[in-house]
């Protein structure tokens, strides 16, 4: 089977820094321009390095947070040696690369090795949509087995459950009805912090809330799945085509989607299953 080629979906041009930019100017960057990753090139355009937002969580537990933004350069904290592809190596490979390193984009290079791109999932997923309906069903793909909690459990308990499972989802059930599902992004929005109201330790959500939404503040003695999931999620039945699930990521800007039959959920359809039908393929 033909599969397309990289240089059909990648990005281009790539946002990029050097190893001596500040790690304020790269936090700009990733805010103005709204990516998760930024490719470090060295004086002939060739990637040396990568940073993405958890280089900047960790660098938030470190010692280096004492020091300004304008003070820590990208080398102090970029991963070296980044995986790369060739701008005209197919689809599957990058999929076959990102599945094998745990890395949700490439930078792609020409014959040079020159940085002329970027591949990610979301692109991946997007060609799957568009030029390989009828290969596979959702059923042979999803993961059957995604972890369930009801409206009621605690955040606490949602986030190990989200955790231990590979989907890196939780499917909100309330009887056998689904009403909300959980990713990362929904936890990530979360910033719970102890105060003291009348003697009584309460916790407060003080973060934005998901998805950009605009709300009041709320106070929470114990937050739930309810309180943090994406509610009335949309899905997919289990003898769909898996082109299908790609495309309701990509037309509604989701990393998965809930499967369901007749109302009852069956499990969940991630990006990762998506690059895994093409690079077994």
């Amino acid at each position: 089977m033909k599969y397309p080629r990289i240089e059909e979906y990648m990005s281009s041009p790539v946002v990029v820094v050097s190893p001596n930019d500040s790690l304020a100017r790269a936090r700009r960057l990733m805010i103005r321009y709204r990516i998760g990753r930024l490719v470090i090139v060295d004086e002939q355009d060739r990637p040396i390095g990568m940073l993405t937002k958890s280089d900047f969580l960790r660098l938030a537990s470190g010692q280096l947070t004492r020091r300004p933004l304008e003070s820590i350069i990208v080398k102090e904290i970029m991963s070296d040696n980044p995986v790369v592809v060739r701008s005209d190596r197919s689809l599957r490979e990058a999929a076959r690369l990102m599945l094998q390193h745990n890395i949700g984009g490439l930078p792609v290079v020409d014959e040079n090795g020159r940085l002329v791109g970027m591949i990610t999932k979301t692109d991946v997923v997007r060609a799957y949509a568009e030029k390989l309906r009828g290969k596979y069903m959702v059923k042979e793909y999803m993961y059957s087995d995604a972890p369930q909690a009801s409206p009621s459990h605690s955040v606490a308990y949602v986030v190990e459950l989200l955790e231990n499972h590979p989907s890196r989802r939780v499917l909100v059930v309330d009887g056998n009805e689904l009403v909300g599902i959980v990713a990362p992004s929904d936890i990530a929005f979360i910033n719970y912090m102890p105060s003291i109201s009348k003697g009584k330790k309460t916790s407060r959500r003080f973060a934005e809330l998901p998805k950009g939404r605009i709300g009041p503040v709320y106070e929470y003695l114990l937050p739930t799945a309810q309180d943090i999931m994406t509610p009335d999620p949309i899905t997919v039945g289990p003898d769909e085509d898996l082109a299908t699930a790609a495309q309701l990521m990509i037309r509604h800007g989701f990393s998965s989607v809930p499967v369901v039959d007749d109302g009852t959920p069956l499990g969940v359809v991630v990006k990762h299953n998506i690059l895994r039908a093409i690079s077994e393929t």
